[in-house]
């Protein structure tokens, strides 16, 4: 018999998840989707999901491991052997959780039908993170498909975490004039620690002295591409929101806002002088 434990490179102390990790990450690797007109690739597919068919299965398993002569030839006699095209379309295959984390949530039953009547090739779905000043911006990027091919993605503008950017014709292609599937990029943005995103506009805390709170004067606002220097009106107080006009979210229509939202800053040590001072001020405006 053939050493399934030896073809997903375990033991036979493995465990039934080092099993079914040891499959995705062959699967991944050999499957005829992301290997097209390899046969060496589509062989080494069927292999390890033939020792997959029987290694994650108990029952199998167990009639493996005590010896059973007959098991394969009972099992694997079909013309494409075990899980090929015909058992991924099983609405309930346990395979089915094992593509859908292969293709990024791309994996659909119905997509797995014989080449012989399918009309389009499979559509490929995979996920990329961006930063966020990218999603408020807006980028161009470079996505290495799984069989090497970079594909420019342009990150538009105020794009948001969840959203796909559709690829036409870089999917499955069946040949023989069939049209062929499309590539789906699910966008998620990576958080920041400095922005807050309301619709297309932007909230940033900005520290001010309490001497400049009082006075008035300039204070330095980060942006998303650059500090730029705002006047404070004298008097204003933490919470207070002040306007930046177009420093949101950059779409070239109607561009965002950014919302400077003051927190004063107490000094930790009072002066004497200081405290005189306001002293003097409180004792005027209650008389």
């Amino acid at each position: 018999m053939k050493d399934y434990y030896l073809i997903l490179g375990l033991t036979k102390d493995s465990s039934a998840k080092d099993i079914k990790e040891s499959y995705k990450k062959l699967a991944r690797k050999y499957h005829p989707d992301l290997n097209p007109n390899n046969k060496g690739a589509e062989e080494k597919f069927k292999e390890v999901s033939e020792a997959y068919e029987v290694l994650s299965n108990k029952e199998k398993k167990k009639k493996y491991d005590l010896g059973d002569q007959d098991l394969h030839s009972q099992q694997y006699s079909g013309k494409h052997g075990p899980f090929y095209y015909e058992s991924q379309q099983e609405e309930n295959s346990r395979y089915r959780d094992i593509f859908e984390d292969l293709f990024k949530g791309g994996f659909s039953s119905s997509s797995y039908n014989s080449s012989r009547v399918r009309t389009k090739g499979q559509d490929y779905n995979f996920k990329m993170e961006v930063d966020f000043s990218d999603s408020i911006l807006g980028a161009e990027k470079t996505f290495t498909l799984p069989d090497g091919k970079n594909i420019k993605v342009q990150i538009p503008a105020g794009l948001r975490s969840g959203q796909k950017l559709r690829f036409k014709n870089l999917g499955e292609d069946l040949g023989s004039g069939k049209s062929k599937g499309d590539v789906y990029v699910e966008i998620t943005v990576r958080p920041s620690s400095d922005y807050k995103r309301i619709g297309d506009d932007l909230e940033v805390e900005v520290p001010l002295l309490f001497s400049t709170a009082i006075l008035g004067g300039y204070v330095l606002v980060s942006t998303i591409d650059g500090n730029i220097e705002l006047n404070v009106p004298s008097g204003i107080s933490t919470g207070t929101k002040i306007r930046v006009k177009g420093k949101g979210v950059r779409k070239k229509d109607n561009p965002g806002d950014l919302y400077a939202v003051i927190k004063v800053i107490v000094p930790p040590k009072v002066s004497k002088e200081l405290e005189e001072a306001i002293s003097k001020w409180e004792a005027s405006n209650v008389s």
